[in-house]
């Protein structure tokens, strides 16, 4: 009886081991995950919808030119989290049991032929995907790739496709948002008809990114006509001072006049390198420049030519272009917000070398000529010199990309205009309408202030023209 009870008692306590061993804690990884640098609303501006945002205070940019006071303020950038790693668990130590007549010694063994623990292989991040094309559509592109010839230590689980407007130098954001996207095609929306587009693409893995593919491009292409003598893409309306007038012009340099305005002359004896993108009158309304996305700038009437970075190397095309208050002198805008100042324009500061999410698409400068507003895709605004910062789209998850910018009278506020016709006023500047609840037929390219009304006029790339606290004058 007493060795029966014995063997009993041992039998408990092995069992007794065997539960507290594998109860133990194994070793484990805890991932914390960053909060959202904030919260997105999507949102489609319309009718009676004043866009009024509020975004959060501006933040101090680097700026690509020296000088000795710059000062950025804006929104823009994104927020980057960091996780920390888990934490390992204590080893299991061995566990002994004993009676007065049976000892039960429980180990954990190590595997049969070896001395310790063997480490894990070092996770490896994929090779880079094969991109293998991109097809133009309307205003839009088709990026197709293939899987990366190495997956590395990791699954592949998605893909990033990231664009950029000149060779390598693709935006930080991808193209297809947050979401992976699984197989291996894309097709990226709200790009401008007329621009080349490059993309990339690079896989997912649970270590990272891979590095990114070898770099495809396309042009998307319009299918619709023009709504009046302007051939599209009609690329910008710039009004004369009185608001009894304006000119459109397309990106062959054609220009058209409607209301009370002279034409002083296209481009149609000149030979363009690049399209047009930019058109802005002098203050008196008897002469005009034109500026293409090389930085070649045309200047008819009496506005006067003070340089310009065509056959210059730069770091991205111009996108835009505004005067001083005299008249005197301007600047010019690229994608990556990389300022260029001529004649007496004064230089106050830029986003280029700074990341930026979004590429710029246009500026606007204050009423006296002593500061300027820079304005991205996704409505994100950046102030220098004494221009205000009085909020942007850069919280929210727009419907469709911000086109452009312009200022109230007062210059104590200004509106954002999107492709759709979305408009959203920010300071003083008042809502008079937007398009954003219509269908249009051709996506809007510009908005220009009416500085008669403190109304805006917007113009589509079919020439067709929104007029909302200022009078129609025609279009195309």
């Amino acid at each position: 009886m007493a060795v029966a009870a014995t063997v009993a008692v041992a039998v408990v306590l092995v069992a007794g081991l065997v539960l507290a061993v594998s109860s133990h804690p194994t070793n484990r990884s805890a991932t914390a995950t960053a909060p959202p640098a904030s919260t997105t609303t999507t949102r489609n501006a319309g009718p009676g919808d004043a866009g009024q945002a509020t975004s959060p205070p501006p933040t101090e940019r680097p700026a690509d030119q020296s000088s000795s006071t710059t000062t950025t303020t804006g929104d823009g950038l994104g927020a980057v989290g960091t996780a920390p790693f888990g934490t390992s668990g204590p080893s299991v130590p061995p566990i002994t049991s004993t009676t007065s007549t049976t000892t039960a010694t429980a180990t954990t063994p190590a595997p049969s032929g070896a001395t310790g623990s063997t480490p894990p292989p070092t996770p490896s991040v994929s090779a880079a995907p094969l991109a293998q094309s991109a097809v133009s559509g309307v205003g839009a592109a088709t990026v197709s790739w293939s899987a990366p010839p190495n997956a590395g230590t990791s699954p592949v689980t998605g893909y990033n496709v990231y664009v950029g407007v000149s060779p390598g130098a693709q935006y930080p954001d991808p193209a297809n948002g947050p979401v992976p996207v699984e197989g291996g095609m894309f097709t990226v929306t709200n790009l401008s008809d007329g621009t080349k587009y490059y993309f990339t693409v690079k896989s997912i893995t649970a270590p990272g990114l891979s590095p990114a593919s070898n770099e495809v491009s396309a042009t998307p292409t319009a299918d619709y006509g023009p709504v009046g003598s302007l051939s599209a893409p009609v690329i910008g309306l710039a009004p004369n001072p009185t608001g009894t007038g304006y000119w459109q012009v397309n990106a062959m340099g054609r220009v058209s006049t409607r209301g009370v305005v002279a034409n002083y002359g296209p481009t149609g004896s000149y030979r363009l390198n690049s399209p047009i993108v930019g058109m802005v009158a002098t203050d008196d309304g008897h002469g005009y420049w034109l500026v293409a996305s090389d930085g070649g700038v045309f200047a008819f009437g009496d506005a006067l030519y003070y340089g310009s970075t065509g056959g210059a190397n730069i770091n991205a095309p111009i996108v835009g272009m505004a005067p001083t208050s005299d008249d005197r002198g301007y600047w010019l805008v690229g994608a990556d917000g990389g300022v260029y100042s001529f004649g007496d324009a004064l230089y106050y500061g830029s986003t280029g070398g700074a990341r930026i999410n979004a590429p710029i698409v246009g500026m606007a400068p204050t009423p006296d000529g002593e500061g300027y507003w820079l304005v991205g895709t996704d409505g994100g605004v950046f102030s220098f010199g004494d221009a205000k910062f009085h909020g942007s789209t850069g919280s929210l998850r727009l419907t469709r990309p911000v086109v452009g910018m312009a200022t109230d009278v007062a210059g104590s506020g200004y509106w954002l205009a999107a492709s759709d016709g979305g408009v959203f006023s920010f300071g003083s500047a008042p809502f008079q309408g937007s398009t954003g609840s219509l269908h249009l037929n051709a996506p809007v390219s510009d908005l220009s202030l009416d500085p008669a009304t403190d109304g805006y006029w917007l113009s589509s790339q079919d020439g067709g023209v929104f007029a909302f606290g200022a009078p129609f004058l025609g279009a195309g």
